[in-house]
């Protein structure tokens, strides 16, 4: 019997989300760590031209979301992104690679996000009864608990997103409402001048903040009308993205003295909130953190597990993750849940940042590639793709020669 007809119901019986539970998966996925632990580092790289780096990161996103929006639309499987890679490349070497690449390069991104949920979440409970625990153990915690949830239904995952994205929005929307009531409070901060090189390496960074939308693909089996809502979660998200972190980088750029930036750049949204909304409100910010790693690794864990059963389905990976363990969950599952969690526990937080970004980056090029090859079964624009993958290469030198020079 198909894996698929055995884990999932008929696509005519059964749709578990919605357009809305799409949009908060993909906000779940883009809103995690990158906004919080970067957005002080691009604005000591770019300064003022920090909306210029996300405008132009958040552009790139567009035009990557239109080829994933097309070949979703074109191809509502499970798998996803594995699937445009099995289709559009004939050679199983390259497209199983690709796909291998983002597999992994995801499940070690939510090692990077647990191990920062750990850090956020000690700081946060220091002096309590829960005070005892360590970072490990509480991103061990998260990683079982989150990777059993995505053994559930697609609608119990879709439900718990949208809990968590909309108190994450609410908090993030408070700090931003209370900039522009006090908007008496700006300073006029001196930051110093960036250079060239230093903007394109910002560019590099930001476009981490943005990474994680193609998540919506994976959804495609699960909503009723894919082409339309596919579609319009990806658009929606990436521009409701763009807004939410030009807004914050205006309440940091123009609410933080440029020394007090440069003291906590890694903590600057935090320290933000401190002057905007008092103690309560630097409390907050760190729930809204606490909440962008537990929905970021919810929405990574369900397409991971997604592209491991179509993987296991083409023959890249071993037989274990076509077969059930519970519910919808395989033992693949547990076995990419183990290695998520031993990444998390003996894995350097800045090799994992920067093996992530540029992992994402080739994954992202690879989208053009399947859709220029696929482009006459999807409809797509010939001008949209090259501009798109013209855009993420140059973002993707950006970001290697900024490492080289960094």
């Amino acid at each position: 019997m198909n894996f698929k007809t055995k884990f999932w119901p008929n696509r005519s019986e059964k749709y578990d989300m919605g357009l809305w539970s799409v949009i908060a998966l993909g906000i779940g996925s883009v809103v995690g760590a990158g906004i919080f632990a970067l957005l002080g580092q691009v604005i000591m790289s770019a300064g003022y031209w920090t909306y210029g780096a996300f405008a132009v990161a958040g552009t790139a996103a567009l035009f990557s979301g239109y080829s994933y929006g097309e070949l979703a639309a074109r191809y509502p499987d499970a798998g996803g992104l594995t699937d445009y890679f099995r289709r559009a490349f004939s050679c199983k070497c390259v497209s199983g690679t690709l796909s291998l690449i983002y597999m992994l390069t995801s499940a070690v991104s939510i090692s990077m996000m647990a191990k920062s949920f750990g850090i956020y979440f000690t700081a946060l409970l220091k002096g309590t009864d829960y005070g005892w625990m360590t970072v490990n153990e509480f991103a061990a915690v998260l990683i079982v608990g989150l990777a059993l949830l995505n053994m559930m239904s697609a609608g119990d995952v879709g439900r718990a997103e949208i809990l968590l994205v909309t108190l994450k929005i609410l908090i993030l929307g408070s700090l931003i409402g209370a900039a522009m009531w006090n908007a008496d409070l700006t300073l006029s901060n001196v930051l110093p001048q960036p250079t060239l090189m230093s903007f394109w390496g910002a560019i590099g960074v930001t476009f981490f903040a943005y990474a994680g939308y193609g998540v919506i693909t994976n959804a495609a089996a699960d909503v009723q009308h894919p082409k339309r809502t596919i579609r319009l979660g990806i658009y929606i998200t990436i521009l409701a993205v763009m807004a939410l972190y030009m807004a914050l980088a205006h309440v940091v750029l123009n609410f933080i003295p440029a020394a007090d930036l440069e003291k906590n750049a890694d903590t600057a949204v935090a320290v933000a909130a401190d002057k905007l909304l008092g103690k309560w409100g630097y409390g907050l910010i760190y729930v809204a953190a606490v909440m962008a790693f537990v929905s970021g690794i919810n929405a990574t864990f369900f397409s991971i597990f997604r592209i491991s059963r179509s993987l296991a389905e083409q023959g890249v990976l071993p037989k274990i993750y076509e077969k059930k363990f519970w519910k919808r969950g395989t033992y693949g599952n547990i076995l990419t849940s183990a290695i998520v969690l031993l990444a998390a526990i003996f894995m350097d937080f800045s090799s994992i940042v920067n093996l992530s970004s540029g992992a994402y980056l080739v994954s992202y090029l690879g989208i053009f590639a399947a859709n220029w090859h696929l482009r006459r079964e999807t409809g797509s624009s010939k001008i949209l793709i090259l501009a798109g993958f013209g855009l993420m290469l140059f973002i993707l030198t950006a970001f290697i020669v900024s490492i080289a020079a960094g």
